[in-house]
Formats: structure tokens, C-alpha cells, sequence
């Protein structure tokens, strides 16, 4: 069987999960496959969290929720507070 070439990580990711991509390389395909289990568990989670009985990523459970129609479309803007900063995010319902 050829050898198979050392897949790369995607250039597009920040370089901090580049690196750590690149650190998984080194490892055994055991370990390997355990963290793979975790990503996957973890982008469930992610996903999740942005169905319409959770709050987004990044987005306080205690947030202030509008929901706003625009040319016939459904918004939910999500408003909240960090210390003295008012921060906002709106989603398409």
C-alpha cells in the first residue's frame, strides 16, 4: 500500500487551533480518535445551543430577546451586558 499523505489543517483556521491540529499529528491514531469523539460530541452541543429553545454560542442564557420581523423574514435579537458595554446579536428565526 503507498503512503498516504500528512492531511493538513484547513489554512483558514485561527492559529491557535492550527497548532494544536498540528500538535494531534504527532499523536497515536488512538488518541487521535478520542479527541475526534469529543469534537464531534462538542459540535452537537454547539449546535444545540442555537435551536430555537437555546440562546446562540457567545450569548447569555439571561439575554434580552426581541424577536423582530423584517420584509417578511423573523429576527431574534438578543441584547445583554458586560460590565459597562452593551452587547447585541441577531439571529434569522
Amino acid at each position: 500500500m503507498p503512503p498516504v499523505d500528512r492531511p493538513t489543517p484547513p489554512d483558514d483556521l485561527e492559529p491557535e487551533l492550527y497548532a494544536v491540529l498540528e500538535a494531534l499529528a504527532d499523536c497515536d491514531p488512538e488518541t487521535i480518535r478520542t479527541v475526534a469523539d469529543h469534537v464531534d460530541a462538542l459540535a452537537a452541543w454547539a449546535e444545540s445551543r442555537s435551536t430555537d429553545d437555546g440562546t446562540p454560542e457567545g450569548v447569555p442564557e439571561d439575554a434580552t430577546v426581541s424577536t423582530l420581523e423584517v420584509d417578511g423574514e423573523t429576527y431574534r435579537h438578543y441584547q445583554w451586558r458586560e460590565g459597562d458595554a452593551i452587547r447585541s446579536k441577531t439571529e434569522r428565526a
